[in-house]
């Protein structure tokens, strides 16, 4: 008989952050192991619930008990199994006492390894009470991670201490013993809307029973919940609420029956800085900011409350009353910051320690000056203002704003700069060059944020190579897989000719003169980030053979192999496409034959041909390079890989008419010179050979 399995874990407060993973981790853990052991049918999704005090999983249709199973196990070779007289090994019978079979009654079995024993076992079907108890305990093991905690004298870890437990087929509690506690089903209700203690009668019941207990167990409907109460306000109050998706799901585990209200704050606070305004409701208070219709940021705010008060002002005021002094330290750190302009703060640079290798931000501050020099011309960027946003970038590190809003790093700057009279193409930089933060982030806009975004990423990235402090497994500190990426999207957006190698040496230069950065580093240097560029692009949505096509290739400029990549993934659906892979394909299978596959290729003598199919194809491919060369310098890409498939029918002709591994040395050589002037002309933009499509 199969019926919902229900399990919560009714915890102390749990961390709002999360929620999300750690009932999904539960969900996804039973769900796992109940297919495996047969309760579960293949395609049978597990409903995931979470709040604050509770996470929880619904699985449908699981089965009473698990059927009645034949096992087959495979026994020690017959080589091993038995001695020369006949007699059985310790393997024999270790194998035979494992299955419960006599040796005698053992089978044997061909593989691939030789002749072996065998057995087949007949193994009843085990209740699910008498395996959740195991199941449960696995993945709760699992899901301890580092920041979760013992209680009570126990051994147990969870993120939180465990108060209570429901484990429920259908009606019927399953027996199970966890953190000192036995199942049952209990539950417990909102922490002031409820009397406390509910019974659940049935698995299905589960989320009815809480919502009379004022708790919206399902995540995704209390987030549509709070998502709906906040439109509803904006309509009601004619305001403009940007819903931010991450503050939403945090809120959204912060509360089991949401109820959002609108406060405000004096006008007087309006005076600092916007983003700090934000930052101080979003991170600290876990309240939405409110615009107006010109998207200009107003005194009022959005809270969720965890109860339904009787009396809806008072909360409302509770709310206000803990907000203002927020903002007040917001407005005071801004006065403060503001008596001191950012150059006068460069000198203490000095007391703040980089990396150990690559010295204080002091010493960071005046490589990337150095480097921005040397990048400005290629990105677009006035020399000067860069160098001087360069000496800049880091000094509001060391404000009071900054130090209570790290994420304001930069957007500080920016304010800073513009209040210090600097120019808007430095403030902007000093913003600009923390862009993107993170995948997905807005990039810098202008010549000088780029350069100088591009100058820290590379700084950081060819320095800590150089230290030794390569990124291991997850452990990357220094967070230079998001450096390359953040390398990879500027360059592609800035259309930047510059190759890899060559910009890596600028870093590298420059670096020198604080510690040596050699050929090694450097080659290292430019594979990651050609690394971090494949992953990219892959979730961009090209194919790995695309990529390994346009690797094979000179990489050429970050742009430039994006062209490439786009020009093959097209190509790779172009009605010619198999035939010019095969003939690339055998063309270097020839060429690797004949040790022709590198160095100096022979000319080409059309005097030599001896059959209209060669003549016909080198008359083709000398028309096509020009076209080719000229496309490829206007960055034309795709247009110079239409031209080289349109080869195809004098490529099919040669190779069905033309025998290249002839006796005539010198006409083979020719012959193979012609096939080796096509390959180059498509290795110019990638090795279709590669694509594998043939």
């Amino acid at each position: 008989m199969s019926r919902t399995l229900l399990i919560e874990l009714g915890c102390e407060e749990l961390p709002a952050k999360l929620l999300q993973d750690q009932a999904a981790m539960l969900a996804d853990g039973i769900a796992a192991r109940l297919l495996d052991a047969g309760l579960l049918e293949e395609g049978t999704h597990p409903h995931w619930m979470a709040t604050p005090r509770r996470l929880a999983v619904a699985i449908p249709d699981v089965a009473e008990a698990q059927p009645d199973r034949t096992m087959e196990r495979l026994g020690p070779a017959e080589q091993a199994a038995f001695d020369a007289d006949g007699q059985p090994t310790r393997a024999a019978e270790g194998f035979a006492r494992s299955v419960g079979v006599p040796v005698e009654e053992l089978e044997r079995v061909d593989t691939e390894q030789g002749r072996r024993l065998f057995a087949r076992v007949d193994q009843p079907g085990q209740p699910l009470s008498a395996l959740l108890p195991d199941m449960l305990a696995q993945v709760v093991r699992q899901m301890a991670g580092a920041r979760s905690m013992r209680w009570s004298g126990g051994d147990d870890r969870f993120l939180r201490p465990v108060r209570w437990i429901v484990a429920l087929h259908g009606d019927e509690v399953v027996d199970l013993e966890l953190f000192g506690l036995r199942s049952g089903r209990r539950t417990r209700g909102h922490r002031v809307h409820s009397d406390g203690w509910m019974e659940i009668e049935s698995a299905g019941a589960y989320e009815s029973v809480l919502e009379s207990g004022h708790v919206i167990v399902d995540f995704e409907r209390r987030r549509d919940r709070i998502r709906t109460q906040i439109e509803a306000l904006a309509e009601r109050e004619s305001l403009s609420i940007p819903i931010d998706d991450s503050l939403l799901d945090e809120v959204t585990g912060l509360v089991e029956w949401p109820v959002a209200v609108v406060g405000s704050f004096e006008e007087a606070f309006l005076e600092v800085p916007a983003e700090a305004i934000v930052s101080s409701l979003r991170e600290h208070q876990k309240s939405f900011p409110v615009r107006d219709a010109e998207g200009r940021l107003t005194n009022r705010f959005v809270s969720v409350a965890n109860i339904e008060s009787t009396d809806p002002a008072r909360m409302i005021h509770g709310f206000e009353r803990v907000i203002r002094p927020r903002l007040g330290d917001a407005r005071f750190f801004y006065e403060q910051d503001r008596q001191q302009p950012l150059a006068e703060r460069a000198g203490r640079l000095e007391d703040m320690l980089f990396q150990e290798r690559l010295g204080t931000l002091a010493d960071k501050s005046g490589r990337l000056v150095e480097l921005v020099e040397r990048l400005s011309g290629d990105l677009d960027a006035d020399a000067g203002a860069a160098r001087r946003a360069a000496a800049l970038a880091k000094c509001d590190l060391l404000t009071e704003m900054v130090g209570e809003f790290p994420e304001l790093q930069g957007t500080m700057g920016r304010y800073y700069a513009l209040a210090d009279g600097e120019s808007e193409a430095v403030a902007r930089a000093i913003e600009a060059h923390y862009l993107p933060r993170h995948a997905g982030d807005r990039l810098p806009q202008t010549g000088e944020g780029r350069a100088l975004a591009l100058a820290d990423r590379l700084d950081t990235l060819v320095g800590i190579l150089a230290a030794g402090k390569k990124p291991k497994g997850g452990k990357d500190p220094f967070a230079l897989r998001r450096a390359a990426q953040g390398i990879v999207r500027i360059l592609a957006d800035s259309d930047c000719r510059v190759g890899l190698e060559e910009l890596v040496d600028r870093a590298a230069e420059v670096l020198s003169r604080q510690l040596e950065v050699d050929d090694a580093v450097r080659a290292d240097a430019v594979a990651f980030i050609g690394e971090r560029m494949r992953s990219w692009l892959a979730d961009e949505g090209f194919e790995a053979n695309t990529l390994h096509a346009v690797d094979a290739s000179d990489p050429g400029s970050v742009p430039e192999y994006l062209r490439r990549a786009r020009a093959v993934q097209d190509f790779a659906d172009d009605p010619d496409m198999e035939s010019l892979i095969a003939a690339n394909k055998r063309a270097a299978n020839l060429l690797r034959q004949a040790g022709m596959d590198s160095g100096e290729i022979p000319e080409v003598d059309p005097n030599s041909m001896e059959i209209d199919a060669e003549r016909d194809l080198f008359e083709e491919l000398s028309d096509a390079e020009g076209t080719v060369e000229k496309a490829l310098e206007d960055g034309e890409h795709a247009a110079a890989l239409a031209r080289l498939a349109a080869l195809r029918p004098v490529v099919d002709r040669f190779f069905d008419e033309v025998m290249v591994m002839v006796d005539d040395e010198a006409v083979k050589t020719n012959r193979l010179a012609l096939l080796a002037r096509l390959r180059r002309s498509f290795l110019r933009i990638a090795d279709v050979a590669r694509l594998g499509r043939a």
